[in-house]
């Protein structure tokens, strides 16, 4: 029997009743005499069955512009309130009771014929959860559906079948030589999987879902708004024009190396081969905010803090910060080759260093602490410790809200997850030497789909950002169900 699950919607009114629901069916139960619901508008509330439902859902669609709504949740009870100054289109949504660390599932029903069709994926990290960013929905009925992932190996499945497809986002792969820039002027305002892209590095997105991806090769960093792609810094010819303002499509770059997007569209760049970070405006205007006087020795590490009050930044084999805090500019050192830094949910730093094949956590105490890596380029794998397995060029990490994460090998050519327990799983398998498929399928299916990925990171929506292989890709990895949950 499903848990009980009342909601509210305010508008004119406001209403709180709790009502029983259905059975735990994934497709509609035959006997919908049995089934009871409470219908909320710009009326009184009342009770009817779901057969009168479907009588007045049309009358009420049109009178209110209200999605009528139902839910029952897996392994917790729920309370679901629907939050709206008026209904339809963009109705924000929140609940209680939530797990605090899973994923929750809305799901759609059409009409009572039809099979439930998942519509909204949310990590859930929070007893409240709210989400106001909602996809476009048809007349209906909703539900919630909670997954559990925060500890065993079902915690592990449930993350799989919560996330769908594979697909290639941006870059064509014609060329694939080092030192090469591959970006034709005709691909500006084209498609972005039309475009040849140039060792790229690292992508991200903004929160309205813009990606942005450092094309090293090239010295441009793109923005992909919807499938298109455009050039938001860097002119495509190497050389540096000084620190003064200007439109950032008007100042050259040199190997752009690193980037950190901000959910505003602002963003940051490691401009490796003039030693300096760039910032680029929402206005698309680029200064200069760290330019050491020695410039920056290689490195392709950038992140920076939620309020953009400090700057880490990889030179050499030290991570240092800008402004310096507590009198030094050094935060770690002793690497080998830093790969990517992130912070985790905590606020910790966490560094990949691809040439000693090992991951490291950065304490509050200034403490350091392997997380994943022997240190070896073999040993271990699916099913160990993380630090029991070997992580052959480890470049790439990212955090999911509840403290798993993601990390992608370059010279291992695979992408891992690394739950709560510290276990490691492999999430997509690859291959080195330029092994690009898996397109349109599901990116759990055996077999190889990547090659030397670069990077990891997910958008505000859940959706995975790949930047792999020589060739230059952007791949994406669907956050939502596949088939409505069982």
């Amino acid at each position: 029997m499903g848990h009980r699950f009342g909601f509210t919607l305010t508008g004119t009114h406001q209403h709180n009743r709790r009502n029983p629901l259905c059975q735990t069916n994934s497709e509609p139960p035959k006997d919908h005499h049995l089934l009871s619901q409470s219908y909320f508008g710009l009326y009184d509330a009342f009770t009817f069955t779901m057969q009168s439902c479907l009588k007045l859902l049309r009358g009420a669609i049109a009178l209110a512009g209200l999605v009528i709504c139902f839910g029952l949740t897996h392994d917790a009870a729920a309370e679901v309130r629907l939050n709206a100054s008026s209904f339809g289109k963009g109705l924000p949504l929140s609940w209680s009771g939530n797990l605090t660390n899973g994923i929750a599932t809305i799901e759609w029903l059409p009409d009572l014929n039809k099979p439930w069709q998942p519509w909204l994926n949310v990590f859930s990290s929070n007893t409240l959860q709210s989400v106001s960013r909602l996809p476009s929905l048809s007349p209906g009925f909703l539900r919630l559906q909670l997954n559990d992932i925060s500890h065993g190996s079902s915690a592990y499945i449930a993350l799989l079948t919560n996330y769908a497809n594979i697909e290639t986002i941006a870059g064509h792969g014609d060329v694939g030589d080092d030192v090469t820039n591959a970006w034709d002027p005709s691909y500006e305002g084209g498609s972005a999987t039309g475009a040849n892209l140039s060792r790229p590095h690292f992508a991200m997105a903004d929160l309205a879902g813009n990606i942005y991806i450092v094309d090293k090769n090239a010295h441009a960093v793109r923005k992909m708004v919807g499938n298109k792609i455009y050039t938001v810094a860097g002119t495509g010819s190497p050389g540096d024009d000084g620190n003064a303002l200007a439109l950032a499509t008007q100042r050259r770059l040199s190997f752009p190396n690193g980037l950190w997007v901000m959910p505003n569209g602002s963003f940051y760049i490691l401009d490796q081969g003039n030693g300096k970070i760039r910032r680029v405006s929402t206005s698309g205007v680029m200064s200069t905010v760290v330019a050491p006087k020695n410039g920056i020795s290689g490195g392709r590490s950038l992140c920076v803090s939620a309020d953009e009050s400090h700057i880490y930044f990889a030179d050499g084999k030290k991570i240092k910060v800008s402004p310096s805090i507590n009198g030094t500019d050094v935060v770690f050192d002793n690497l080998i080759d830093p790969g990517n830094i992130v912070f985790d949910p905590l606020g910790r730093l966490v560094i990949t260093d691809r040439g000693a094949n090992l991951v490291w956590r950065l304490e509050s105490n200034n403490s350091r602490t392997i997380i994943a890596g022997t240190g070896s380029t073999f040993g271990g794998g699916d099913g160990a410790l993380a630090t029991d397995t070997a992580l052959f060029g480890v470049r790439g990490v990212w955090f999911l809200p509840g403290g798993q994460y993601l990390l992608a090998t370059h010279e291992g050519s695979r992408i891992w997850y690394v739950d709560l327990d510290g276990i490691i799983h492999l999430f997509v398998d690859g291959s080195p030497g330029g092994w690009h498929t898996g397109d349109g399928g599901w990116f759990h299916t055996p077999g190889a789909k990547i090659s030397e990925v670069r990077s990891i990171s997910m958008d505000f929506d859940g959706n995975i950002l790949i930047v792999e292989n020589d060739f230059g890709y952007v791949r994406r990895i669907s956050f939502e169900r596949k088939t409505p949950s069982p």
